[in-house]
């Protein structure tokens, strides 16, 4: 059997498995989807044996996402205009990256019937899932999008074209979130490693707004639970994840097909 999979750091809580396996298992696809835990110094060598150990594909999620990029020999170009990949596609020939990601927040802000357009935005982080974010509402037609991260210079140097740039370590005491139609967290705080970190104390609130944790778990982060009892409408990133997953899965699945024709 073929193998897909999961690639990053301290990531055993991920729900991909029993995403992709449910549906590799319903429709008779002989895929078996697993957990890469690889660190830093051996992605080189995961890369290496791909082939070997029969891997076809594979997502990428924190800290790889832009990190990868630098192994493959191609990249879809909405992945190259964001600068980040968590996909990627193994051929016999060829490495090629995808994000999928854009595809699964688009489709879960269509689902949950929330509309961008002309709205003002707060992105928190500045990584590879911050860049695909951005570049996400820059196609849903934002009309501003702010960004806040402890690290200003890698704001400016990696979602350059956003408005205004804010420090974290400036709102330790507390952060103004009425001015913003979107909130969306792209950091790790809140998720399944980081579920007891808070980011900052949200001192108000835009009763209309949507604040969106891109991280997903059985409990809910610090940063929703503020907004709802401040009464925002929140949401995580299950329904995120799992568009991003059937993107992710055609990607594959596609290439098989064509490959045994």
């Amino acid at each position: 059997m073929e193998h897909v999979g999961l690639l990053g750091k301290n990531i055993s809580y991920s729900r991909s498995p029993e995403i992709h396996n449910k549906y590799y298992y319903e429709h008779g696809i002989q895929l078996d989807y697993k957990i890469f835990d690889v660190n830093y110094d051996n992605i080189s060598n995961f890369v290496k044996n791909l082939r070997i150990n029969k891997i076809v594909g594979f997502n990428v999620t924190i800290p790889y996402k832009t990190e990868i990029i630098k192994y493959l020999d191609d990249i879809d170009s909405s992945a190259d205009i964001i600068g980040a990949v968590n996909t990627v596609l193994v051929t016999n020939e060829k490495l090629i990256g995808y994000n999928t990601d854009y595809y699964g927040f688009i489709k879960s802000l269509e689902i949950s019937g929330f509309n961008v357009n002309s709205k003002t935005a707060l992105i928190i982080g500045n990584g590879g899932s911050a860049r695909c974010i951005f570049t996400a509402l820059k196609d849903l037609n934002i009309k501003s999008i702010h960004v806040i991260a402890r690290d200003t210079l890698k704001s400016k140097a990696n979602l350059h074209g956003a408005d205004i740039f804010l420090n974290l370590s400036d709102y330790q005491d507390g952060i103004n979130l009425e001015p913003y139609d979107i909130v969306v967290n792209c950091t790790p705080i809140g998720g399944p490693n980081y579920i007891h970190d808070k980011l900052f104390n949200i001192t108000k609130v835009n009763p209309d707004a949507l604040v969106y944790d891109i991280n997903y778990g059985n409990k809910e982060s610090q940063l929703l639970s503020q907004a709802r009892q401040k009464g925002a409408q929140v949401m995580n990133g299950s329904l995120m994840l799992k568009n991003q997953a059937v993107k992710a899965m055609n990607i594959w699945i596609d290439y098989l097909s064509e490959r045994g024709k």
